[in-house]
């Protein structure tokens, strides 16, 4: 998907889907790296240094894609550009977080017993600063989709309105999947995990389509 949005930035010429390629690119930059980690995991059995430093920098990436998914859907509706530096900043800001010592990231619950942690706060504040953005992008959509006459940028802005909504159920089955690990000293990666994949996968197709708009979509549109 990342190198068709590339194609069609060349094609197009427009800054909308160079954008939505920096997106695609760090989330499948994320999914490489924690790939990586949990390989680490696979093989030796126990969540080491490279699975540790794995998660930070899978959740920087996504942090990262969440910025240029705002831009371009601020560039696409021509609206809430005023508050993309505060994005930035606060995003900067969650990085930092990530890396503090007390997340324990992939460390066993025993070895931090009675000292801080920060990691379900670490969650909750990178999960609160996605539905923010989601949140926004959504209600833009349903505001310039309110407006818009064309049949066809209509159906993308609801395709995109789709989207924000599979990612926070995405995020909420990650924030799940926290929960049972800190309140009931689960391991990890739970059934939640694996519904939160569906979502994900959801996610990209829906705002591929609401881009990209291919023939047989278009076809489909106009018949209805």
């Amino acid at each position: 998907m990342t190198m068709q949005m590339i194609k069609k930035w060349r094609e197009r010429k427009q800054i909308a889907p160079l954008q939505l390629s920096f997106v695609f690119a760090f989330i499948t930059v994320a999914i490489i790296i924690l790939t990586i980690g949990l390989a680490e995991a696979a093989i030796t059995g126990y969540y080491k240094e490279v699975y540790r430093l794995s998660l930070p920098l899978a959740y920087t990436m996504v942090v990262i894609a969440n910025v240029f998914l705002y831009l371009f859907a601020s560039n696409i509706t021509d609206k809430g550009k005023s508050a993309f530096i505060p994005v930035v900043i606060i995003g900067i800001v969650l990085i930092i977080i990530f890396f503090l010592p007390w997340n324990w990231w992939g460390v066993p619950q025993e070895d931090y017993a009675g000292k801080l942690s920060i990691r379900l706060y670490t969650n909750f504040a990178f999960i609160t600063f996605s539905y923010v953005i989601y949140i926004s992008i959504a209600i833009i959509c349903l505001n310039t989709k309110k407006i818009t006459d064309d049949v066809i940028a209509r159906t993308g802005l609801t395709l995109l309105f789709y989207s924000m909504i599979s990612l926070i159920l995405y995020f909420l089955m990650i924030l799940f999947d926290n929960l049972v690990i800190v309140l009931y000293r689960h391991p990890g990666y739970s059934e939640f995990i694996y519904v939160a994949w569906i979502f994900a996968i959801l996610f990209l197709i829906l705002t591929y389509l609401s881009l990209v708009m291919p023939e047989w979509l278009v076809k489909r549109i106009k018949e209805k």
